[in-house]
């Protein structure tokens, strides 16, 4: 009889744990079958939007994975000028960049799944480290033309003014080398 309650007590933990990711995925319309796309869409809705709302989602959905969160508080809000923008998109981009793309741990570890974890990442310093990471495990012309193609990228952005025509043609450019590492995966 204790036997069969235990068993009993067990499943029904099990059951309740799976109906809560169900509910938590349901509530923002998060793929559950695919908690590496889960992740990078609360993280580009907290990147996008920045407030307590999307935090409190990411931080919940990283909690119902056992993904560990950063020490460091997220930097919330809206920078009050231009200047101080790209300060805190960098500090940004560095939090949720430290929320490792869940890409990375697939097993086996290919150059899809790397390639895929890159485009998930934000920051210049991590994705140039995840592509140094990927032309030692697979070492191709392919992977040298993605991070070539990202430096001038990276110059592009930095060169280029902040007007409407600037940002269409550095996120056009982005696109194409977006595609281009999708296209060859």
């Amino acid at each position: 009889m204790a036997v069969w309650l235990i068993t009993f007590i067990a499943v029904a933990f099990v059951i309740a744990a799976a109906g809560a990711k169900r509910r938590a995925a349901k509530r923002y319309d998060l793929p559950p079958e695919n908690p590496a796309l889960s992740l990078a869409i609360l993280k580009e809705n907290l990147l996008e939007n920045s407030n307590e709302n999307n935090l409190q989602k990411l931080k919940e959905f990283a909690a119902s994975q056992n993904i560990p969160l950063p020490k460091e508080k997220y930097p919330l809000g809206k920078a009050p000028s231009i200047e101080q923008d790209e300060s805190l998109f960098l500090s940004q981009a560095s939090w949720l960049d430290s929320l490792v793309p869940l890409e990375f741990g697939e097993e086996p570890n290919t150059e899809t799944s790397l390639i895929n974890g890159i485009l998930r990442l934000y920051s210049d310093e991590a994705i140039f480290k995840a592509l140094e990471e990927l032309s030692k495990k697979f070492p191709s012309e392919r992977q040298q033309k993605l991070e070539h193609d990202y430096r001038k990228l990276c110059e592009l952005r930095d060169s280029s003014k902040a007007d409407y025509n600037s940002l269409e043609k550095l996120r056009m450019e982005k696109e194409k080398w977006e595609q281009y590492a999708r296209a060859n995966c």
